[in-house]
């Protein structure tokens, strides 16, 4: 069963709850009223019959020799007097008939007792009555009916209205239910078909209308589509990660080949000749080293970093670092620190961002040339004294695989700084690379 069919369910199931209970209640309302009215009516009219009766100490056995008959016998209701003895003496228009109960009281010989009546229901002649049984005083019995045709002609017309009026209203709000739901699915139906076009396809430029408003409904279908973008965005980042390491691992590859067929159609090959050809293949298996370690790191950036942010300090992280690599070169490596730098960080990524830039600026400096570290309010800074960048290098220095014009002939496979530029990313920072105030060489770092 769909949504919108559950929905419209739901609220028909509601609405006809609330009908019947409110029809209900309105109907038992009417009924009660009505019957009240009647047994109002019934025991007014006994009181008063019974009252000229006593008053006027009228022999019951001869009711009309005193001019009485006209009271008794309004048409409005059914009259019937019982003596004593059980006996009809009086009855109009119609006969009522005389049950056990109304037998015993009449008969009872009154006293000082209260009293005794009662009210029911009865048919008579194919008619359904409401009577009233009153004992008179001193024995006697006298009953009074009327017909409740009207009543129950008016508790039938609105039962009909009840009926007519519940089944149209609960039709209605099924109808307007369902084109509500309709309306109200009708994003989550193109979520739905998005989803599965993109389950089929492996299209994820499927995106879908937003539609107008703040709601659920809307805030779903926009997720779904920065969902998607950022799916999109992965897959071409993979894309390219692999193209650009093919790409890369190609060149040591084949370097390496040449040199083994080299080795292998040449047998009687000078030593010193060899020795060259094997101290070129050991540079390109290292070289193909780094560049497989890189490409892991690179790939699994987000990843590894993803341990908790929380609140540390930027210079006793950096320091850390600088202290590390003092220890495993022999380069000089200053650091100075400043102002407030006190972070939202994953130590782990911070130290590895670090300590790429300091790798890349010891293999651009010239050997004995010391290397210098800032961090000042939330900013790093790292710079070398080697033969710097140009300015239209400049903007792809964090990608992938860059090398600069000037460094091609260097060693490197041009991801560590691609590497910092993620995970500083990951931290909402932004990296930077730009000329020293004074002197060669280049500045690169971040800002947190």
């Amino acid at each position: 069963m769909s949504l919108r069919t559950r929905l419209t369910v739901g609220v028909a199931i509601l609405v006809s709850v609330v009908v019947i209970l409110t029809g209900g209640f309105m109907f038992r309302t009417a009924k009660s009223e009505l019957r009240g009215e009647v047994d109002s009516f019934l025991e007014q009219r006994a009181g008063s019959i019974t009252s000229a009766i006593i008053d006027k100490k009228i022999d019951r056995r001869d009711l009309r020799a005193f001019g009485f008959d006209d009271f008794l016998s309004r048409p409005d209701a059914a009259t019937q007097l019982l003596d004593g003895r059980g006996e009809i003496i009086f009855s109009w228009p119609i006969e009522i008939p005389i049950d056990p109960i109304d037998l015993e009281v009449a008969t009872r010989g009154g006293g000082k007792i209260q009293p005794r009546q009662r009210l029911y229901d009865k048919d008579i002649n194919g008619a359904h009555y409401r009577v009233l049984s009153k004992e008179v005083r001193p024995e006697g019995l006298l009953q009074i009916g009327r017909d409740l045709s009207e009543v129950d002609a008016a508790l039938g017309g609105i039962k009909n209205r009840i009926l007519i009026f519940g089944g149209g209203g609960i039709l209605l709000s099924s109808v307007i239910a369902w084109l509500f739901a309709s309306r109200f699915t009708r994003p989550v139906v193109r979520l739905t078909k998005a989803a599965e076009k993109v389950a089929k396809t492996q299209d994820l430029i499927a995106f879908i209308d937003v539609g107008e408003g703040d709601n659920e409904i809307n805030r779903l279908a926009e997720s779904f589509n920065i969902m998607l973008e950022a799916l999109a965005t992965s897959k071409e980042q993979q894309r390219r990660l692999v193209e650009d390491a093919s790409h890369e691992l190609r060149t040591p590859l084949t370097s390496l080949r040449t040199n083994i067929e080299v080795l292998l159609r040449s047998p009687t090959m000078e030593p010193t000749q060899q020795a060259e050809i094997l101290a070129d293949a050991k540079i390109e298996i290292e070289e193909l080293g780094v560049l497989v370690v890189e490409l892991v790191e690179l790939a699994t950036a987000t990843s590894r970093y993803e341990e908790p942010f929380s609140s540390g300090d930027l210079g006793e992280v950096i320091e850390e670092v600088v202290h590390r690599f003092r220890r495993r070169t022999d380069r000089g490596i200053s650091i100075a620190i400043k102002g407030d730098n006190i972070r939202e960080i994953r130590t782990a990524g911070i130290d590895r961002a670090v300590g790429n830039l300091i790798e890349n600026a010891i293999k651009f400096s010239p050997e004995g040339q010391g290397i210098e570290v800032r961090v000042e309010d939330g900013r790093v800074a790292v710079r070398d004294y080697g033969p710097g960048v140009s300015k239209d290098d400049k903007p792809r220095v964090f990608d992938r695989f860059f090398r600069a014009t000037n460094t091609r002939s260097m060693s490197g496979s041009g991801l560590g700084l691609s590497i910092v530029a993620e995970i500083i990313r990951g931290h909402g920072g932004e990296v930077f690379v730009e000329d020293p105030p004074d002197g060669s060489g280049i500045v690169v770092g971040f800002r947190l």
